[in-house]
């Protein structure tokens, strides 16, 4: 639970260290949902804010865009109440996804895929409240698999 906490606050620190003059980026608007307002920048990241109820200070909620220098589209994805939550996407400087990963409460929850630049999959595994927990496979471009194991609770129990 602590951990969870402290990474909350930091995963936040980041996105709200940008001055709040840059809340007003007009380039890229994000639909941000009722109560909160959008803030950040393309350097920093986009995402959309709401006050917290206790304490005065603000928590991520909504969606979220971060960017390369070179303009082009680093990572998407949604943040619940200040943390990183359902399908994020990873981008190259080129554009093009070479992760996705399934979030709850900013811990690796569900699938994780890393693709190859041809955008084949290179490895797929499965999480469970941060910890890998089931099919875990490495596959070779032409789509065979090279090392396969099975995870309960973040332990390795079996491998082909």
């Amino acid at each position: 639970m602590q951990s969870k906490k402290l990474m909350r606050m930091f995963t936040l620190g980041l996105a709200l260290a940008s001055p709040v003059a840059f809340a007003g980026e007009t380039t890229t608007q994000l639909t941000c949902p009722a109560g909160t307002k959008q803030s950040g920048s393309k350097e920093e990241g986009l995402f959309c804010r709401k006050p917290e109820l206790a304490g005065g200070s603000f928590v991520a909620h909504g969606p979220y865009r971060s960017f390369h220098a070179n303009g082009k589209k680093a990572a998407v994805g949604q943040y619940a109440n200040g943390f990183k939550t359902g399908s994020w996407s990873f981008f190259d400087e080129a554009g093009n996804e070479y992760g996705k990963t399934e979030f709850r409460e900013s811990n690796y929850h569900g699938k994780r895929l890393l693709y190859f630049a041809s955008g084949k999959p290179h490895f797929i595994e499965e999480y469970q409240n941060g910890l890998k927990n089931g099919v875990v496979q490495e596959l070779s471009e032409d789509g065979k698999v090279v090392h396969q194991a099975r995870f309960e609770n973040g332990k390795e129990v079996a491998v082909k």
